[in-house]
């Protein structure tokens, strides 16, 4: 009795030992009739029927070759909630990745070579810039110098941004000759020596201007940074190889519109590896309401740049550019991107770019610095768009305001024809 006693267990064992594993097949599908290279694709393990175990280890193939992905923890349980991988996809076609889950760790999984980079770092008197997941800090105070780099940084093989801490929360821009990681050693503070040996630099002095997409409140008709807020804060929502995901917020943001209104902003940015663009959800939520009902907006677009420069400067870069209703704002220019340092770097030509989806939209706006969008999200306080940038110093890239102007439209089509993903 004994005998059969353990040989049931070990049978039982044995057996949910087996359920541990489940593969599904997910069907990725490109509506659209342009080919598409690193297109973004993600399965929410929720959508995953049978997996009722936590995933250990998986393995993602198509024809039988591994593909790169990364698992991506969203709300900070400790276990994932999503898996994510890039694919080229022809125009009008499906692709069919096979994709194995297990409750058993695998040990000899192969590394994925990292494509993306993302750091929050705090100055240090050893300098050795502790990582750090988040940091907050009361509306009143000013650690702007405290955080290494001035705020939050993620980098891509194409390009790489930065967000500062403070009231404006200008979203800052880093170009590269090369496709390639190279932020964990310029931080955005290139050497002389290193722009001899190729390596990329900032890019932009936004100063009072809107920069590249930096949200910002709409009062009086014009863009307002983020004062009078509560707290504030920045963290690393998740990170990977392939992708990153970071979150700025400001908790108690008073408005002159209503003086008994509080309400919470949270911006989340999504880098992708081979991009350039960047993906920005916005999440707006009120606290405290009074009796009286406002229409809440706010403002994004592109600054104009070298506006203020002199022709030596612009190196025969003439200032140009537009916003139109249809959700495409785009600049091109030269100037320096740090006037302090100008014996250090020399001025950069570069193009910027908004898209903005038209449901989005309440108006246009042109003033002297900016091309601007003035915004209202949804009836959930939800508003998406996106936005991107070129350096003329890239090897493959673009090199006149024509090549990126024309180059917008294609980028607004791709972006409003995402692939379709099936789990099956």
């Amino acid at each position: 009795m004994k005998v059969l006693l353990t040989f049931i267990i070990i049978c039982v064992s044995s057996l949910t030992a087996m359920a541990q594993t489940i593969t599904v097949k997910v069907d990725v599908t490109n509506d659209w009739k342009e080919d598409k290279a690193d297109e973004p694709v993600v399965v929410k393990l929720s959508d995953v029927k049978g997996l009722n175990f936590e995933a250990k280890s998986v393995t993602v193939t198509y024809k039988g070759d591994d593909v790169p992905f990364q698992l991506d923890d969203m709300d900070g349980d400790q276990r994932a909630d999503e898996l994510f991988f890039l694919t080229d996809i022809k125009g009008k076609d499906t692709k069919t990745f096979e994709v194995k889950f297990s409750a058993k760790e695998n040990k000899k999984a192969t590394p994925v070579e990292p494509r993306i980079y993302t750091a929050l770092q705090l100055r240090d008197k050893q300098d050795k810039h502790p990582d750090v997941l988040r940091v907050e800090a009361k509306g009143t105070s000013n650690i702007f110098n405290d955080i290494y780099m001035h705020g939050i940084t993620v980098e891509s093989d194409v390009v790489g941004y930065r967000i500062y801490f403070d009231e404006r929360q200008n979203i800052d821009l880093y170009g590269k000759q090369q496709r390639r990681i190279e932020l964990p050693e310029t931080q955005f503070y290139t050497t002389s020596d290193q722009l001899e040996k190729g390596y990329g630099v900032d890019v932009l002095w936004a100063g009072q201007a809107i920069g590249c997409g930096s949200f910002k409140d709409w009062q009086k008709k014009k863009p307002v940074n983020w004062t009078d807020v509560g707290l504030r804060g920045q963290r690393i929502v998740t990170t990977g190889p392939l992708r990153t995901i970071v979150e700025v917020y400001d908790l108690g943001v008073k408005t002159p519109e209503a003086e008994d209104m509080l309400y919470d902003l949270h911006q989340y940015y999504t880098l992708y590896a081979g991009h350039r663009d960047m993906a920005v959800d916005i999440q707006y939520t009120k606290t405290v309401s009074g009796k009286k009902s406002i229409e809440k907006l706010f403002c994004t677009g592109v600054q104009k740049v070298g506006v203020t420069a002199d022709e030596k400067t612009r190196k025969g870069h003439k200032p140009q550019g537009f916003v139109k209703k249809d959700g495409i704002a785009g600049s091109w220019g030269c100037d320096y991107p740090d006037m302090g340092k100008k014996q250090q770097w020399a001025p950069e030509a570069i193009g910027m770019a908004v898209y903005m989806p038209k449901e989005y939209i309440r108006d246009t706006k042109e003033d002297d610095l900016n091309y601007l969008f003035v915004v209202k999200p949804d009836s959930k306080g939800a508003l998406h768009y996106h936005l991107t940038f070129c350096a003329d110093k890239e090897a493959e890239g673009y090199h006149t305001a024509k090549e990126w102007f024309a180059s917008l439209d294609d980028w607004q089509e791709a972006l409003e024809h995402p692939v379709r993903v099936k789990v099956k």
